[in-house]
């Protein structure tokens, strides 16, 4: 069956076949485009809601501190407090919560805002609710842009409430690094059909030039993200249950029987060797994770 790219309408073509999304159980495939290159889930559900259904919460686990605090150095790198900040998919809202104590005023969006509300923060449901003359010196989007049925709508608005020279954070797994090509359809950040759009390094500068952003700078790992990709996807690849190990680490599951506690310990030992496929891999812009930095032309 034909397939046309949702972001410059070009040929797709098949890159992925029999992806399992293990909350579900089906199973997707990943398309790329003949021309921006940008990788797609295929089929795309009409209602994506059931397949969140317990994907939301403490979505970072044990690293949460950890991922807070490099963000915000990110964040300081890039534009100075006092300002106003706008994480687009804040989650539970820690990040804001830790942007605010050092002096920014913050707002974000998340479809579940209950979580991030309950700190006193300023969480609203999507961009729409905010004020047309509403405007923002750092706009966030942490893992979150990969989510969008329209990413490139998405950047155009960020462009439209982001002041001049304001700064744009995005951070999005990487679909050319190592962890991609060695594990194809097992690797654990493709996470389809939640994740819609697959991007490299290439693809993602093409869709923030094509918005109307310039790139500055590119980082290649998030150690957290990084590690776990290496150790929960190599035991997915050998036909290990899949995202158990993940599952406890992010507190979805508890390891309450011996099954759980095999998985948690040898991933323990596999994210653990995997410490210096991580340092080379980024140091060769081949990382699990990509993060730019861009601000508007």
């Amino acid at each position: 069956m034909h397939q046309t790219c949702r972001i410059c309408a070009a040929t797709l073509v098949p890159a992925l076949e029999g992806i399992l999304d293990a909350l579900t159980a089906e199973r997707f495939s990943v398309y790329r485009c003949s021309h921006c290159g940008i990788g797609q889930t295929v089929p795309v559900p009409a209602d994506l809601g059931r397949y969140y259904a317990s994907y939301y919460g403490n979505r970072h686990g044990v690293s949460a501190t950890y991922c807070v605090k490099r963000r915000l150095r990110l964040l300081h790198q890039s534009a100075r407090p006092p300002g106003r900040l706008l994480d687009i998919g804040c989650g539970d809202g820690a990040f804001l919560a830790g942007a605010q104590k050092t002096g920014w005023q913050t707002a974000g969006t998340e479809l579940k805002p209950d979580a991030a509300r309950s700190l006193g923060l300023d969480v609203r449901y999507d961009l729409e609710q905010f004020a047309g003359g509403e405007r923002f010196d750092c706009v966030t989007l942490w893992h979150s842009l990969e989510h969008l049925r329209d990413p490139r709508a998405m950047l155009s608005r960020i462009k439209e409430i982001l002041r001049p020279n304001g700064a744009l954070l995005l951070a999005v797994p990487d679909n050319g690094g190592w962890q991609a090509k060695l594990f194809g359809r097992h690797w654990l950040h493709l996470d389809v059909p939640r994740h819609l759009f697959h991007f490299d390094r290439r693809s993602l500068a093409g869709l923030l030039e094509s918005a109307g952003f310039i790139v500055e700078r590119q980082w290649h790992q998030e150690w957290e993200y990084d590690l776990i990709g290496w150790s929960q996807s190599a035991m997915n690849a050998i036909g290990l249950k899949a995202n158990v190990f993940f599952d406890v680490l992010t507190r979805k599951c508890a390891p309450d029987s011996a099954a759980r506690l095999a998985h948690l310990g040898l991933g323990a030992m596999l994210t653990a060797a995997a410490a210096p496929a991580v340092a080379v891999s980024s140091s060769l812009r081949r990382g699990g994770t990509l993060v730019m930095r861009a601000r508007r032309r």
